[in-house]
């Protein structure tokens, strides 16, 4: 199974409100750094000059875009895996018990990926317990054999599903 993603944003709100939030403490830093070395000069005073100062707003413009870029960089390994997360609860929600969540090596979140996972396969073994429960009663039923005791086992099995909500 191909594990790529093709794009680098996959939630807009969530991963441009975090850009944008660290390039403004970026941006924050380093016009405040340049202010205070102009107001407080020291040793050596910063001398803007109209060429200096418009070669500073570009290396300023190239800081941002590079931030801005990581900042995407990095909330795609949050992004992604809650992406998946979603999927894959979806998928399971939809009937398909072959969900999977499978996270890239540098994704965060791997210990709940890997809990998700263990919680899929024992809904997997509960299920399969009660089809072939299912199955054994009906060929008990069929035969016209006693079904009292599957049919107690099955009981037990299914009260391992709770489904009242618990506010």
């Amino acid at each position: 199974m191909d594990n790529r993603r093709t794009t680098i944003v996959i939630n807009k709100k969530f991963q441009y409100q975090y850009s944008l939030l660290i390039v403004a403490l970026a941006v924050l830093l380093v016009n405040g750094f340049i202010i205070i070395r102009m107001l407080v000069p020291g040793n050596e005073p910063l001398d803007l000059s109209t060429t200096s100062a418009i070669a500073l707003a570009l290396v300023e413009l190239l800081l941002i875009g590079a931030i801005w870029y990581g900042s995407l960089k990095a909330s795609h390994r949050i992004a992604g895996p809650v992406f998946v997360f979603a999927r894959e609860v979806t998928r399971l929600g939809e009937g398909d018990l072959n969900a999977s969540i499978a996270l890239r090596e540098n994704d965060m979140f791997q210990a709940e990926a890997q809990q998700m996972n263990d919680s899929f396969v024992a809904l997997r073994t509960r299920i399969a317990t009660i089809k072939h429960l299912s199955a054994q009663l009906q060929t008990a039923l069929d035969s016209g054999t006693d079904v009292g005791p599957l049919v107690e086992k099955l009981a037990a099995e299914l009260s391992l599903f709770t489904s009242e909500n618990k506010s």
